[in-house]
């Protein structure tokens, strides 16, 4: 809506300039995270004490992205140094897999890959699985059984 003083309200603003903002912001971060870029930016300008005084609304919007997407660029840089100090600390031991043991683990469902994954490798006992995965421990035990079976008969 219009308001008295001849000024598009937020909503018809972002309707107006969201699709190019989001095609801008793809060139900056990436297509997964442009939407909540734009998203962001939008919020940011329109929650700003100089928005209502804005005479060219679109350039705003386009230097708000900017600034968003170079913030989600240093939190992303900061999130990974973050996780390679973390995984210098970790010793990690090289596993040996067997390749068709995998290639036969990828074929199970994903519920039996899960519990599979989830009670092997995480070693966790059936009742914390099931609390993982959100279903019953009898499920758990009924998915474990099912891919021992499919296992055993693809890798006999």
């Amino acid at each position: 809506m219009i308001t008295a003083t001849g000024v598009m309200d937020d909503e018809q603003v972002y309707r107006l300039y969201a699709r190019e903002l989001t095609e801008y912001a793809t060139t900056l971060v990436g297509p997964f995270d442009a939407a909540d870029v734009v998203t962001e930016s939008c919020l940011r300008a329109f929650r700003s004490k100089g928005w209502p005084e804005v005479a060219n609304r679109r350039a705003y919007l386009y230097r708000t992205v900017l600034s968003v997407a170079n913030d989600h660029h240093r939190s992303t840089l900061s999130r990974r140094l973050r996780e390679m100090k973390a995984a210098e600390r970790v010793e990690v031991q090289p596993v040996e897999i067997d390749v068709d043991v995998l290639g036969a683990v990828e074929r199970l469902s994903v519920q039996q890959r899960s519990a599979v994954y989830l009670t092997y490798w995480a070693d966790l006992p059936p009742d914390e699985v099931a609390a993982r995965m959100g279903i019953s421990t009898g499920a758990v035990k009924r998915h474990l059984a099912r891919a021992r079976k499919r296992l055993g008969e693809w890798l006999a």
